[in-house]
Formats: structure tokens, C-alpha cells, sequence
């Protein structure tokens, strides 16, 4: 769990780039607490997004846009897909494969894993359009 001094500096990287109206924490002084964050993207398609905070930063945190997506041929991203860049399901939503566990440490801020999200849903737009596998414009993480 995050102590109170990486919480404050990780509030303040945000406010530095993202409207304070785009992110919220929610449920911090719980044993799940998770921040949730718009994000438009380049094709004008907005999505919110959740990164559960419960092991963060001392564990690579889990992310989800916050709804099941669906691929160009309309099968749920609901499982682990190398292809797609997905884990399994959680609270109904797409996971996000963010990062590689072996690439985590604990310097890695919460702008850093929203950014990548970020990119992730750039890449699932581009998948809408082209219906290429995420894999096509994202590499791996060894």
C-alpha cells in the first residue's frame, strides 16, 4: 500500500499533467483502493480507465478500461490474449497488459501506467480501424 508521502507525490506528478476533472482516487483508506481516469483519444473516443492501487507501487498494478471491449470482429477481450495485449477479466472490464513483471519497479508512477494505457487504447482504435492485432503496433516487455 502507498504511504502517505508517495500518494502526495503521486497527486502532484498528476496535477502537473493531467485536469485536476480527469482522475479521481477512490476508496484509499480501504483495503482496495484504485484511481479511476478519462482518457481521449486521438480518434476523439473516450474511455475511463482503472488502476487498482492495493499493492502499488511495491507490485505492478492491475488496469482496466472500464467496460468489456470488443475485438473488430466483435469477440469480448475477456482473457488473456498475447496478441491483443490483454490479461483475464475482472469486475466485468477489459485488462489491460501494461507493463511486463519482470520490467516493474516500484519508481514506476501512476502517470507512467496511464500513459501506457493510454497508448494501449491508441492501439485499440487503430485495431477498430484496421482490425491488425494490437501486437502488430505494440512490442513485448522481456
Amino acid at each position: 500500500m502507498m504511504d502517505d508521502k508517495r500518494l502526495e507525490a503521486e497527486k502532484q506528478v498528476l496535477a502537473s499533467k493531467l485536469p485536476s476533472n480527469s482522475y479521481r482516487f477512490m476508496d484509499m483508506n480501504t483495503s482496495y483502493p484504485y484511481i479511476v481516469m478519462a482518457a481521449k483519444t486521438n480518434s476523439g473516443n473516450i474511455y475511463t480507465v482503472r488502476i487498482d492501487l492495493a499493492n502499488f507501487p511495491n507490485s505492478k498494478p492491475e488496469a482496466f478500461v472500464r467496460k468489456m471491449l470488443y475485438t473488430k470482429t466483435g469477440e469480448a477481450m475477456n482473457g488473456p490474449s498475447a496478441a491483443m495485449h490483454t490479461l483475464s477479466t475482472k469486475y466485468g472490464f477489459t485488462q489491460i497488459c501494461h507493463y511486463a513483471d519482470s520490467a516493474w519497479t516500484p519508481m514506476v508512477s501512476i502517470y507512467k501506467v496511464y500513459v501506457k494505457c493510454r497508448l494501449w487504447l491508441e492501439m485499440y482504435d487503430l485495431h477498430l480501424k484496421t482490425g491488425n492485432n494490437m501486437d502488430y503496433y505494440l512490442n513485448h516487455q522481456h
